[in-house]
């Protein structure tokens, strides 16, 4: 992974979503809009856990067929202005990123879908950042030491050392979808989990690494989506479904 920069949201660009989409998210619904091009386009997506907002572009499935490869930026993060605690090492935000960048990477692979490190017609680009982040540093003495040099854990563990030092009551994740070469909008979404939506304590290690690793899963299920007529697609909230759908790329 290149140099960090600081975290995500889940490739709403290709969602099913039943029943139709309901208003519009109001203007301040996130203390800071800043990543997304376009947040008025994104609609409330009601759901069991947390809120999911989303804009989906509907383009013509043939020319979403040449989208074979994706373009995925390093991840951005942003600390929410009323975090009771608003500082974090650059290995640790560097740690949640890696997790994030990489699951979605995995999970496109999985699929057949190539990853390049420029722009090209047949790839799309994305772009991720975790925002509104709220966190509380766990008291940990000498544990919380950081020598210099400090290489970055990769997959589940830097997501577990994370939560081991922080208590993490808030987060959007959000994204953004591109075309990489036109740059046209296709798709973007903001995922809000924590206690400003959902009752409960800070998000533990194992409900963030599910999160993650869903909408990774998602994020691949809706590209594929996107390359076939509306009548062929599928519920890519279903895990089930998700595993026995054939690859539209790979063997």
């Amino acid at each position: 992974m290149k140099g960090t920069h600081m975290l995500m949201a889940a490739l709403a660009m290709l969602t099913v979503v039943p029943g139709g989409l309901p208003a519009v998210v109001a203007a301040d619904a996130w203390t800071g809009q800043t990543f997304l091009s376009d947040y008025d386009k994104l609609q409330l997506v009601e759901g069991r856990e947390g809120r999911d907002y989303v804009y989906l572009r509907e383009v013509d499935p043939e020319r979403m067929g040449l989208f074979r490869k994706a373009l995925i930026d390093q991840p951005e993060v942003f600390i929410a202005t009323d975090s009771p605690y608003k500082g974090a090492k650059p290995a640790d935000l560097a740690a949640i990123a890696t997790v994030v960048r990489g699951s979605v990477a995995s999970a496109l692979q999985s699929r057949g879908y190539t990853l390049v490190e420029s722009p090209a017609p047949d790839a799309v680009y994305v772009r991720l950042a975790i925002t509104d982040l709220r966190i509380e540093k766990k008291k940990r003495g000498l544990l919380a030491y950081t020598p210099v040099g400090f290489v970055v854990a990769t997959g589940v563990q830097a997501l577990q050392d994370f939560t081991g030092k922080y208590d993490i009551l808030d987060f959007a994740l959000q994204v953004e979808v591109q075309d990489s070469l036109r740059h046209d909008l296709l798709g973007a979404a903001v995922i809000q989990r924590g206690s400003s939506v959902q009752q409960g304590k800070p998000l533990s290690f194992d409900a963030l690494n599910s999160l993650v690793t869903e909408y990774a899963q998602r994020t691949a299920c809706r590209l594929d989506n996107s390359h076939v007529t509306t009548d062929r697609r599928i519920d890519c909230h279903d895990a089930e479904a998700r595993r026995q759908r054939p690859r539209v790329l790979g063997p």
